[in-house]
């Protein structure tokens, strides 16, 4: 597990390093002035060059910044490599909760994070990060209450996990439903009192996200910072093909598809690779059944269930809404949760026929492949080219 966290985090900063970018897109230049501007005493304000204006900062929630903020200030890093060191410490925050959930099995669980999607949302400085971190906690809470564990403290983190989803993107508002169907759940199986609790934390929840809102119309005149059905969407066929092929890719380990970069031969290897796998791990669980397994797998069901949640609620948004497209870095939820879900399925299959044991190995030695292939193919052979030359 150990070997397995510095290997994702020796690829990323490696990535980094060699990209010419840094990996800063305008939302992450945003972020990180946001965190210059605390460090400086200067508040929640960010100067607008083109009306020569502090405009405060309601385009985004203001919880990445100030946590790049707070890692900035104690490491006495700038803002740029604190946000790169912050995506690491998450990274391992997110191994260290996978091993609370499956200390056999952790490291098959944390080989996710190798994945192409995973690898570049903790390469670039984006609020996905911790959200991703947030989502697996929020998961990990409503099994141990689908299990009964439904003590006070539980209920205050699920509450509080909420709260840290939607100060990191607005989205993370999705996750206030979970508390209200688990409450219903609750009240089902005559668990009333924690059904009362789960109510009081929907509520309590919709009352904070209110004065939140209420704050951000009040300082820049919009409660989300600007006006989100201004532009135009695209034709219902267009949206469609454009969710298909996002959720085509993200069923992709190792490399996504892009209408302008082929034919990549590369991608075409990849994929017989991954089908070859998934037949070869299907052949060896002949004798188990997933679908069965689900039923016994109450934080499987939880990844799926909040999964599914998730996606829901951001196409419904982006349905009406011109964001961004619904490429890796908005459904990177989705399918974090999602491979999550499916390899805690496969690692919770006993362990006491061989062929089980080896479908659990070969999806390990997948990942591995993935990250290795991740690297930056093109810079390492330009050095190798150069070495030889």
């Amino acid at each position: 597990m150990l070997l397995l966290y510095i290997a994702v985090c020796a690829v990323i900063l490696f990535r980094v390093n060699v990209e010419a970018t840094g990996y800063l897109t305008p939302d992450s230049e945003s972020y990180l002035e946001l965190a210059q501007n605390l460090k400086n005493g200067k508040g929640f304000y960010l100067y607008e060059a083109s009306t020569a204006e502090e405009t405060f900062f309601s385009v985004w929630p203001v919880g990445y910044p100030v946590l790049i903020y707070f890692v900035s200030a104690v490491t006495s890093l700038d803002v740029f490599w604190a946000s790169k060191v912050l995506n690491l410490l998450l990274v391992g925050l997110g191994f260290l909760l996978l091993r609370q959930i499956n200390r056999k099995y952790s490291y098959i669980l944390a080989s996710v994070y190798c994945s192409y999607t995973l690898l570049e949302v903790y390469s670039f400085t984006w609020s996905e990060a911790p959200f991703l971190l947030g989502l697996l906690y929020l998961c990990y809470l409503v099994n141990k209450v689908i299990l009964g564990d439904d003590t006070t403290k539980n209920i205050l983190l699920l509450f509080l996990t909420c709260v840290f989803l939607f100060l990191m993107r607005y989205i993370g508002a999705f996750s206030f439903s979970v508390p209200a169907l688990l409450a219903c759940f609750c009240y089902y199986k005559q668990r009333r009192r924690t059904a009362i609790k789960l109510l009081v934390v929907f509520f309590l929840l919709m009352a904070v996200t209110g004065l939140y809102l209420f704050m951000n119309y009040s300082l820049s005149g919009y409660a989300t910072g600007f006006d989100r059905l201004e532009a135009e969407t695209e034709s219902v066929r267009a949206f469609a093909g454009m969710m298909a092929e996002g959720l085509l890719n993200e069923l992709l380990i190792i490399r996504k598809f892009r209408m302008g970069n082929q034919p990549d031969y590369l991608l075409y290897l990849t994929i017989l690779l991954q089908l070859a796998v998934t037949a070869i791990i299907i052949a060896k669980l002949k004798r188990h059944y997933l679908l069965e397994q689900l039923k016994n797998d109450s934080f499987s069901l939880a990844c799926f269930i909040v999964a599914l949640l998730y996606l829901a609620a951001i196409v419904f948004l982006r349905s009406f809404s011109h964001f961004d497209d619904l490429d890796y870095r908005l459904l990177a939820p989705f399918s974090f949760l999602f491979w999550i879900g499916m390899l805690h399925l496969l690692v919770s299959l006993p362990d006491n026929i061989r062929s089980t044991v080896q479908a659990k190995n070969i999806a390990f030695v997948f990942f591995m492949i993935s990250l290795l292939l991740n690297l930056p193919k093109q810079y390492i052979l330009e050095k190798v080219v150069q070495l030889l030359s």
